[in-house]
């Protein structure tokens, strides 16, 4: 116990009183004034926080803190040249306070006495050389050249740069090493499903009404059952159900959920019944059998409002059941973005389909159609056809309950319509450049023609890029005489994008075609699949489905940004028979860009976007001609009726020698200057994909919130595919 305490005890029990207070002091005043200027300073009465803090400063004259606080209320009162006296009295007493002289800097600089001001500024500099205040205010008032040579002269910015590059890289490690443990393999679809449950949407602002319509034609009891049971455990409880159900359906005891839940009705499968009960703003199209994610009508009713689509499709899986140990998620269909071609050809139409108001008299045009997926394709596809806001939610929102020995849906290639009567107008010009390799050009002129269905209405252009092989030299010879083919010999190095452009200068074809000289015709009639293709108004470009020798895939399409942003080809090295993901090697849809090794382009759209870009003389050609194509909002079509194998080594990559590898880099820098980040978004591939090196295809990963949004978005658009140049 302190002495004072013991007093102030002792008076209380000999008196019975508490001891009166200690007469004022100096600094118990100045304590008071000190506070009084902190609260009148608070309330921004600043002429008040001046006179009190003048009042403590008489009763403490060497309370320093007090004195800056003073200096600062005179400041924001604009009193700047008292600002500026009380600030230089306080620098004066502490000759070491950087801030001091920052703050001595602004009044000068707000009384417009620019050097002074750069004068302060360098002297906090100096006390503080990791200043960035006084650094940057030394910018703002034009006084760069001041800066302190050790900090900031060129050799400390080099040392700085390459710190930080240092840093970076580290962090850019450790990103990687993130994204590898936090994306899943093929293989381990059902755990990376148990790790990321679908999280709740975005609040929804607007409430439509909403009637989820499930087609139960020929379904069993227990599959109408799942499909009732989770939409009763759906966490968005605002909505309606419709059970379309044959009548031995309806007297099982699963119609019983009608009496027991209000918002649920079966009616029979005439169209006219079910019209008469849709009366809601959104109708969610699904089938028995389908267990409705717990979000599914919250995230269906938030993009409605988000996007105002007419038309919303999501993802969805497959799953096995067991009593006991739950479900086993298997074979996700991922989606891209809306592309009327990829829906009437893949074998997994969204298994969830949301339609508003819009769109509604096309699913009622659909309801004759046999069974769910059926109805779903024809809405969606009808839609698009219509050019109505249509959006794709990427989020697996939806699960066909399967059997152990379920094997998804692999149709065989699909062929090409042979419009022939309509489309024999159609002159095509086919451009092979080629050096010597007599035996690559004469197998590659034979399956040509050999292959062609009207070979009256083809033309072959062959550049000859300083052939000197005797064998080569001969083969032309004998081929223009014969009127096989035309030669043009091009005496200049080699630049593939300006050797086409010179081919095709001045012709009036109404289709180019562009081969390599190692490329050899699979297709009989491959002229009329490329008119077919090239007949539909909106596509500019046509890739081809190319094989190595030994039949495996070397081209599918392109997709952009997968080996660490590089374009690659899809399906590469994958065996022939394979489809990939919803079968999409094998069937015909709209890509980011497909390879100019076999490569059909309609001429005047060719001519529309200037051709070839000659400063990529060697790669990247095809993709930026593709990729204006896009931005002109034309469509490159993959067509995998059009085959061809291409003599291509298949072991040599990309580039095999460091000159190649850097020849490669600076054509693919123009390439990322030209079209940025758009080089790197491919709206044929979902997000949820994730690519490793040549395989783009490689594993699963989940997405933000702010992903799933700006995909969303993306999707929503009038055209998707479109891009913009940088």
């Amino acid at each position: 116990m302190t002495a004072s305490k013991w007093l102030a005890r002792s008076y209380r029990k000999i008196t019975g009183r508490r001891p009166p207070p200690p007469p004022p002091t100096p600094a118990n005043e100045a304590v008071k004034a000190a506070a009084a200027g902190d609260a009148a300073r608070d309330r921004q009465d600043w002429n008040e926080a001046v006179q009190q803090y003048a009042l403590a400063l008489a009763l403490s004259p060497d309370n320093w803190p007090i004195r800056v606080q003073m200096g600062h209320a005179f400041k924001e009162a604009g009193r700047w040249p008292e600002a500026e006296a009380t600030y230089r009295t306080a620098c004066f007493n502490r000759p070491a306070d950087s801030e001091l002289r920052l703050h001595l800097g602004h009044v000068l600089k707000m009384q417009g006495r620019r050097d002074e001001a750069i004068e302060a500024y360098v002297e906090a500099l100096r006390l503080d050389p990791e200043s960035r205040l006084a650094r940057n205010e030394l910018i703002a008032v034009g006084g760069r050249n001041f800066l302190p040579e050790s900090q900031y002269g060129q050799a400390a910015i080099t040392q700085g740069l390459s710190r930080i590059s240092g840093v970076l890289e580290q962090n850019l490690e450790a990103i990687r090493d993130w994204v590898s443990v936090s994306t899943y393999p093929v293989e381990a679809y059902d755990s990376f499903r148990r790790s990321f449950p679908i999280q709740p949407p975005p609040a929804a602002g607007s409430r439509q009404s909403l009637t989820v319509l499930i087609e139960a034609g020929g379904a069993t009891p227990s599959s109408v059952r799942l499909t009732l049971t989770s939409l009763l455990d759906q966490r968005d409880t605002e909505w309606t159900a419709i059970v379309r159900a044959s009548a031995a359906l309806q007297e099982h005891p699963v119609s019983s959920f009608a009496r027991q839940d209000p918002r649920i009705a079966f009616v029979d499968q005439a169209p006219a019944s079910t019209a008469a009960l849709l009366t809601t703003d959104l109708v969610l199209m699904t089938e028995a059998g389908c267990r409705l994610d717990r979000e599914a009508v919250g995230w269906f009713r938030y993009a409605s409002a988000r996007t105002k689509a007419h038309v919303i499709y999501a993802d969805h899986d497959h799953h096995t059941h067991d009593w006991r140990y739950g479900e086993v998620h298997s074979a996700p269909a991922l989606h891209s973005m809306p592309d009327i071609r990829d829906q009437e050809t893949t074998p997994e139409p969204p298994l969830s389909l949301l339609v508003d108001r819009g769109a509604q008299s096309l699913m009622l045009e659909a309801l004759d159609a046999d069974l769910g997926a059926d109805q779903r394709r024809k809405t969606l596809v009808a839609s698009l056809r219509a050019a109505l806001p249509v959006a794709h939610l990427p989020r697996v929102l939806s699960s066909r309950r399967i059997a152990e020995d379920f094997t998804p849906a692999q149709p065989s290639m699909l062929p090409a319509a042979h419009a022939v009567a309509e489309l024999t107008g159609d002159r095509i010009l086919v451009v092979i450049p080629t050096r010597d390799q007599a035996s690559l050009l004469e197998a590659c002129l034979d399956s040509l023609k050999r292959r062609t269905a009207q070979p009256q209405d083809v033309d072959v252009l062959v550049l000859d890029n300083r052939s000197a092989d005797a064998q080569t030299l001969s083969l032309l010879s004998e081929r223009a005489e014969s009127g096989d083919i035309e030669v043009l010999p091009l005496d200049e190095p080699f630049n593939w994008a300006r050797f086409n452009n010179l081919a095709v200068a001045g012709r009036r074809h109404d289709i180019l075609v562009f081969a390599n000289n190692d490329i050899e015709f699979l297709t009989d009639g491959w002229d009329h699949v490329v008119r077919v293709g090239l007949s539909d108004p909106k596509v500019a470009v046509m890739g081809a489905r190319l094989l190595y020798p030994d039949d495996t895939v070397q081209h599918a399409g392109v997709v952009m940004g997968a080996d660490r942003g590089r374009p690659v080809h899809e399906g590469l090295g994958a065996p022939s028979l394979a489809g990939g993901p919803l079968n999409r090697w094998r069937r015909r849809r709209q890509v980011t860009a497909v390879t100019g090794a076999l490569m059909a382009v309609d001429r005047i759209a060719f001519e529309q976007v200037g051709g070839f870009n000659e400063r990529l003389a060697v790669g990247y050609n095809d993709i930026d001609l593709c990729m204006r194509a896009r931005a002109a909002g034309r469509v490159v079509l993959y067509e995998p009726a059009l085959e061809a194998i291409h003599h291509e080594s298949k072991t040599r990559g990309r580039n095999d020698d460091g000159a190649k590898t850097s020849w490669d880099d600076a054509e693919l820098s123009d390439l990322h200057e030209d079209w940025s980040e758009a080089l790197l978004a491919d709206p044929g591939k979902n997000p949820q994909w994730v690519s490793s090196h040549s395989r783009a295809f490689d594993g699963y990963r989940d997405l933000s919130l702010s992903q799933v949004l700006e995909s969303l978005d993306q999707s929503a658009l009038a055209n998707p595919w479109a891009v913009a140049r940088a």
